[in-house]
């Protein structure tokens, strides 16, 4: 038998009741129903940043920079290659496509192509 979805199950909070509340607590911080709340807290001020001068930051990114852990030879070598082939890949795939759509406008369109 299917539940009915829009009524809440007994013992669980629901929206509805904390939207009463906020409704309430704000019809009561303010006479006119469309004031805004009050709201309390303290005010962060923002902080202008320091400048730094030249040495200091390239001190902070030689720092930085030691922090990196930086890929090993081997690890290069091997990515350079598998570049090198997926780019030789490419080259292979391109050229014979261009190939393959020379050929077929070459002798379906009555046009002179040139080599």
């Amino acid at each position: 038998m299917a539940r009915n979805k829009s009524r809440p199950r007994k013992g669980r909070n629901t929206k509805k009741t904390a939207n009463t509340k906020q409704a309430a607590d704000a019809a009561s911080i303010g006479n006119n129903a469309n004031e805004a709340p009050i709201i309390e807290g303290r005010v962060e001020e923002t902080k202008k940043k320091k400048g730094t001068n030249p040495l200091e930051f390239f001190q902070q990114v030689r720092s930085e920079g030691e922090k990196v852990t930086w890929t090993g030879a081997n690890e290069t070598m091997i990515s350079t290659i598998m570049v090198m082939v997926m780019v030789l890949v490419m080259v292979l795939f391109f050229f014979l496509v261009d190939q393959v759509l020379r050929f077929g406008i070459c002798n379906i369109l009555p046009i002179s192509c040139a080599a």
